[in-house]
């Protein structure tokens, strides 16, 4: 029988103040009010995931988790993120077996992948069978989902489609105590729910919301899933005379409460309000059985980047997520009926994670660029060059990055894209970032390729403008550390393998290259060894360290 939910509800301002976020009223909130300090991980496919798995273990080494209140990642960033968080702290030795420092990783080292660990799950990340074979087994949009959880939550213990996730044990029986009669009959308790691990930073996940049913030009919304709720925080209306209006946004609704039909009542239970949702009945060709909003879930959205062209083409049969999606706020009351979207990649319209952490008023922030690409400074660039005489236009900075400070142009320079924008003065500001990033950089072979001294990474004291699409308000001081995914001459010198060494260090120079080394540490996103997805051991094991030595020396 289908389950009927009382879920939490969460309506929201347009620009909330930070303590207005459901998060903030729990009791390990309270207790790390002096602690606003919050990590943001890029997508990049099994790349930024790679780079992630080092950045972790850098910050867990470190001590500096335990002062983080917020972890968000977009993608690739979150294969690693969300298995880090709900493991349990048995397995975090498994998690992060293989990681090493660069002076204990010769060929025969690196080339050796810990069965069990995190960096085995990148190496074996084969997609286009298993989707294939999911699909054809009838799992219907859940098919990606089942793809993704069996690589890397599966060797954790935690592809559980049938489980739903909470952050805590207060926010779970405050779930089981809205819905006490389903916990009273045995068809809703604690063993139906994943528990994030005890001490660790809450949870946001970044993901996309597309609409492809009317003819508004805004088709793509932003959402967040976190382990307490998930939604859209800022509200809309696709408003046009061809096709009903749809609402979208103004809030959050309880995650376990996610991908439901409804809403059938709402109301105030014990003082919050609460929405009565009922899981989907199964179609489409979906003859699985009934499933929970599930990690999975979760990791599948984030990270659908070919939704956004399969969907709009109709090609549903593919088994990308879709979701029911219910708005917590509409225009003149009209009613709130939940329908089914496409849920995709969150890099569609923020790839670096940094717009959750703005909204909720983070003052200390330390966000990792595990870009695909790597800075180049303009070719006429010297340390005494004044800031005004630098030319954006001419460094190939990250467009993500870039997108926060400027406008970007589109390829025929005719349109600008400024839904990012969300730094005051920010040609000035991101002109000053490019300065800093230049004077660590050295080119080499003749300028094919780049790398910096130590790490590429730099702190500055900004200030946010209004962005509405995110919701974050103008105003706030924030200190960010950009910490950018680029060579290390540090750690390539201290590596056991002078070779392997020398292999990156020439790269791009000759088609010698049996390691794969020759685009180190920017491996492609997607098809970097004729796989969608998958690392070998060597990249794997390379990528991870030189990451983790960069974020250790980032966060001296």
């Amino acid at each position: 029988m289908t389950l009927t939910l009382q879920v939490a509800c969460y309506p929201m301002n347009t620009y909330p103040e930070p303590d207005e976020f459901p998060e903030t009223s729990l009791n390990v909130f309270r207790d790390t009010q002096d602690s606003n300090i919050g990590v943001a991980f890029s997508g990049g496919g099994t790349r930024s995931a790679c780079c992630t798995l080092g950045q972790l273990k850098a910050l867990h080494e470190s001590g500096m988790m335990a002062k983080v209140r917020y972890i968000s990642s977009v993608s690739g960033g979150a294969w690693a993120s969300v298995p880090f968080l709900f493991l349990n702290n048995e397995q975090l030795v498994k998690y992060f077996a293989g990681v090493e420092q660069p002076n204990h990783l010769d060929e025969k080292a690196a080339k050796h992948v810990v069965p069990g660990s995190f960096q085995s799950c990148l190496t074996n990340a084969s997609v286009m069978a298993p989707l294939l074979k999911a699909v054809l087994s009838g799992e219907g949009d859940e098919s990606y989902a089942d793809v993704i959880g069996r690589i890397f939550l599966k060797p954790f213990d935690l592809h559980l489609p049938d489980k739903s996730f909470s952050f805590s044990q207060q926010t779970l029986d405050a779930a089981l105590t809205r819905n006490m009669a389903l916990a009273q009959s045995g068809r809703l308790n604690t063993t139906d729910f994943q528990l994030q691990r005890s001490n660790t930073p809450f949870m946001i996940v970044g993901a996309t919301l597309l609409n492809h049913d009317g003819l508004n030009f805004r088709q793509k919304y932003p959402v967040e899933y976190t382990s307490l709720y998930s939604g859209i925080r800022t509200q809309w209306a696709d408003d046009d005379l061809f096709t009903p209006d749809d609402y979208f946004g103004g809030g959050y609704l309880e995650s376990f409460g996610y991908d439901c039909k409804g809403a059938y009542r709402e109301g105030k239970l014990n003082g919050q309000q609460v929405m009565t949702v009922r899981r989907a009945a199964l179609h489409n060709g979906n003859w699985s059985n009934e499933r929970a909003f599930s990690l999975s879930d979760i990791m599948a959205s984030t990270s659908a980047a070919p939704q956004a062209f399969t969907d709009m083409l109709g090609l549903k049969f593919l088994g990308f997520p879709e979701f029911y999606y219910v708005p917590i706020q509409t225009k003149n009351h009209a009613p709130k009926i939940a329908e089914e979207y496409a849920h995709s990649d969150g890099g569609l319209m923020e790839n670096l994670g940094i717009m959750p952490l703005l909204a909720r008023g983070v003052s200390r922030l330390y966000v990792f660029i595990n870009t695909k690409c790597p800075y180049f400074p303009q070719t006429e660039w010297h340390s005494g060059m004044p800031i005004s005489t630098i030319d954006i236009e001419k460094t190939n900075i990250n467009k993500s990055l870039k997108a926060l400070f400027i406008p970007l142009r589109d390829s025929f320079g005719l349109k600008e894209f400024g839904d990012n924008l969300v730094f005051k003065d920010g040609s000035t500001r991101l002109k000053e970032l490019i300065q800093a990033f230049s004077q660590q950089t050295e080119l080499a072979n003749n300028g094919l390729s780049s790398y910096a001294k130590r790490g590429l990474f730099h702190t500055q004291e900004l200030e946010t403008r209004q962005n509405r699409v995110f919701g974050v308000k103008a105003g706030q001081k924030v200190t960010i550390t950009w910490i950018y995914n680029q060579r290390s001459k540090a750690w390539e010198d201290s590596l056991a393998s002078q070779q392997m060494a020398d292999e990156i260090r020439n790269q791009k120079l000759d088609d010698w290259d049996p390691l794969n080394l020759d685009n180190f540490p920017h491996y492609e996103t997607f098809m970097q060894n004729s796989a969608v997805i998958s690392l070998n051991g060597v990249q794997s094991n390379l990528l991870a360290s030189h990451a983790w030595f960069v974020a250790r020396l980032a966060l001296l």
